[in-house]
């Protein structure tokens, strides 16, 4: 009886989540990118500087309508080789950082040499790229898997590394078989893990996407951005970049909810 008092006290000084807490997360950096646009667009006006060295929000924002055809186009193709450059890495960092774990003379011998692949600079490696395959897509892919590529791996082989030993042995007393032990053990116990490496990944897959699109693309957002500064057109510059912001926002917006879907052991009430 008295168990279950203190269990009932403790669930009643417990702070509840707000049903709107979601809601109030999204208003509230909504507002402040509003406050500070507002007073970028007040003190663009009162201090009267040229568009041709700022840009006013209220010109920039205009442009997302009416050129919306070719800045949709452009960010069709950015998100096209950001996904696909992007899963690429996920599927390869993910299965080898297991069996690097899995095999340690892997973790002594190519583990080092994947960190010398990361220190270099991806810039450097995109002539290289030209070279090999010309200006194409496939270049501009290449590059964001190596951009998101270590920081899975590294948090992937955390993962793994931190689950429990003991519940190996566990499974493996109760019969299951090591594909089993994989599925219902080793990955969910270093998903949390994975997804962290997934999330930065997944910046650091926009910034190489458009740093692909600037040196060896002819269509996206990077090619776009790049275009308009040949001609001087800041607006469409400005437009551009808001554009690349969004898009990222929407990849990891779909990257938490593929968090909250695939780990609902963790999901908050």
């Amino acid at each position: 009886m008295a168990t279950t008092t203190d269990a009932a006290a403790v669930m009643a000084t417990t702070p509840r989540p707000l049903k709107g807490a979601w809601l109030w997360s999204l208003v509230f950096p909504a507002l402040s990118v509003g406050v500070a646009l507002g007073a970028w667009e007040i003190a663009a006006r009162v201090y009267d500087i040229p568009l041709w060295l700022v840009p006013k929000p209220s010109d920039f924002l205009a442009r997302l309508v009416t050129d919306f055809r070719l800045i949709a186009g452009h960010a069709w193709v950015t998100s096209t080789t950001l996904a696909l450059g992007f899963l690429l890495g996920v599927l390869f960092a993910v299965p080898l950082a297991f069996a690097i774990v899995s095999v340690r003379t892997l973790e002594r011998g190519l583990f080092p040499v994947i960190v010398f692949l990361n220190i270099m600079p991806k810039t450097v490696v995109g002539p290289i790229f030209i070279i090999w395959f010309g200006i194409s897509p496939l270049v501009s892919v290449f590059i964001v898997f190596l951009m998101c590529f270590f920081p899975v791996l590294v948090d992937s082989l955390s993962g793994f590394k931190a689950v429990d030993p003991r519940l190996y042995h566990i499974t493996r007393s109760m019969g299951a078989s090591e594909l089993q032990t994989l599925r219902y053990v080793r990955i969910p116990g270093s998903m949390r893990y994975i997804f962290a490496g997934m999330k930065i990944g997944i910046v650091k897959a926009v910034e190489g996407v458009i740093i692909a699109e600037f040196i060896a693309s002819s269509a996206g957002l990077g090619f776009m951005i790049m275009r308009a500064s040949s001609f001087m057109d800041l607006t469409l510059m400005f437009a551009g970049l808001i554009a690349t912001a969004l898009m990222a926002l929407v990849f990891n917006g779909l990257l938490l909810g593929s968090e909250r879907l695939l780990m609902p052991w963790v999901r908050q009430p």
